[in-house]
């Protein structure tokens, strides 16, 4: 019995949509056939109320159903509820009462009494639908817009870029906090408690919900909460549900890190034993993926007369999306790159904002030609005998976003030389013999830089353990 009053709780997003527009149509109706020309309407409007009030009579006992699960506020649910009971009980009684008007009204005053018994059925009809938003997207939903006064919501994630100093930030108002904002609080918070669960703070996450608490001593994944976000998307546990913006990796990775070391409430980063992994994933979403090293000044364009000059010396430059005056160059594929090469690349210095040399012979003393792109943002020089002194050249580069050097044979001596490059953001270091200690000097001063070195180790999640056996029969 359980699963079949489930299951029918689970049709009303569906069943709710049928009365609100049948019974919506049969007001049009009632409007319209006051027209002469519409005047034969008016014989579907009978038909459409009854069949509204079906629709609504079988919305209102899948969503008793629906709300006998729980997770909801109980206040706004009972608006919600009771106003389906009245929009269900109005559409019977319009239904009975237009079908008497032609026995207590005279002809002239017929239309107007029609249309006036369908005030308080559209009204209730408004209100349901307001309180049933409210439940499912918080309260005020249907006059937010109203509210907001043109103003545009900020995500609360944007608080952890504002952070200036990582290491003195306590890990959980300013970090955690705002993801469980941004990804959790629209099903479990003070708009909406989905099993009883309320992760807006400390006293409500410390309680947890109807199914227990979500935090325990122990490895991460024996607290549900960071459990919970883990299993696989398809999993009926996952969470958040399908439908709903995802948590990234780093996101997991800090969740994780505050629960495994006991999920306080004021202990500054600093105090982590996973301090580094902390900084690591907090500069990762300060250098999330929209992230764009892709100019916004308006330029013009390289003429058609140095394009062709540049082809010339077989150089091929092209726009970096259509119709962008800014450019890309690559000499991949090319072994060999001349000094006559890199000195014309200075005729594009404005619009090259996108180079790779990498596979190719390039020296340290050819670095210096680079020094005249003084709008580059990326540079490849990965696979290539460029050394830690040849960087000296790059800290020229005002502009330059995205490094990869992976594969070079670049040390800790570049460390400094990296460190003068102003908005390096990006910077690849796979298979170099820069140590543990020089990637950590890169960033030590709170720059917002993600480093990638590679080599990466995954973490043993409980569900990469989990055996399935087919049963027995």
């Amino acid at each position: 019995m359980d699963f079949l009053t489930s299951f029918v709780g689970r049709l009303h997003p569906l069943l709710v949509h049928l009365p609100i527009g049948v019974l919506v149509v049969a007001f049009l109706f009632e409007c319209l056939s006051v027209r002469h020309e519409y005047r034969k309407l008016k014989k579907a409007v009978g038909p459409s109320l009854f069949w509204g009030f079906l629709f609504a009579t079988a919305a209102a006992i899948s969503g008793y159903f629906l709300r006998d699960e729980g997770g909801y506020d109980d206040v706004i649910a009972d608006r919600h509820q009771n106003f389906g009971i009245a929009t269900a009980v109005l559409a019977l009684v319009v239904y009975v009462l237009r079908s008497k008007v032609k026995y207590w009204i005279n002809p002239r005053g017929r239309k107007a009494v029609k249309i006036g018994l369908f005030i308080p059925l559209m009204t209730a009809l408004v209100l349901t639908g307001h309180w049933g938003g409210s439940l499912t997207h918080g309260e005020d939903y249907l006059f937010a817009a109203l509210s907001a006064s043109g103003t545009t919501e900020v995500d609360p994630r944007a608080r952890i870029s504002e952070i200036t100093e990582i290491d003195s930030a306590l890990l959980y108002p300013h970090i955690i906090q705002p993801i469980l904002e941004a990804r959790c609080f629209d099903c479990h918070s003070s708009r909406r408690e989905k099993g009883k669960l309320r992760l807006d703070d400390m006293s409500h996450i410390l309680r947890g919900g109807e199914s227990g608490p979500v935090i325990a001593k122990g490895p991460a994944d024996s607290s549900a909460l960071y459990k919970r976000i883990i299993l696989p998307i398809e999993h009926d546990d996952h969470m958040p549900p399908r439908e709903k913006p995802q948590l990234t990796s780093a996101e997991i990775d800090l969740i994780r890190y505050w629960v495994q070391e006991g999920a306080d409430f004021e202990r500054p980063v600093r105090a982590y034993a996973a301090k580094t992994g902390i900084f690591r994933a907090v500069r990762a979403m300060r250098n999330h993926p929209a992230e764009s090293w892709v100019p916004q000044e308006e330029i013009a364009g390289a003429s058609d007369k140095t394009l062709r000059a540049l082809r010339d010396r077989h150089i091929h430059a092209r726009p970096i999306a259509k119709d962008s005056p800014y450019l890309m160059v690559s000499f991949a594929g090319t072994r060999e790159v001349s000094d006559a090469q890199l000195a014309a690349l200075v005729e594009i210095g404005e619009q090259l904002v996108w180079l790779n040399l990498s596979h190719t012979l390039i020296t340290d003393d050819q670095l210096s030609f680079l020094t005249t792109l003084t709008n580059l943002r990326v540079l490849y020089l990965n696979n290539t005998s460029v050394s830690s002194e040849g960087l000296r050249h790059l800290s020229a580069l005002p502009e330059l976003r995205w490094l990869n050097l992976s594969h070079t044979t670049v040390d800790d001596m570049a460390v400094d030389n990296i460190r003068r490059i102003a908005k390096l953001s990006r910077l690849y270091l796979f298979n170099t013999a820069v140590t543990a200690g020089g990637t950590a000097r890169i960033s030590e001063d709170g720059r917002n830089l993600q480093v990638d070195t590679g080599n990466y180790a995954l973490s043993t999640l409980a569900s990469d353990t989990t055996v399935y056996r087919r049963p027995q029969r």
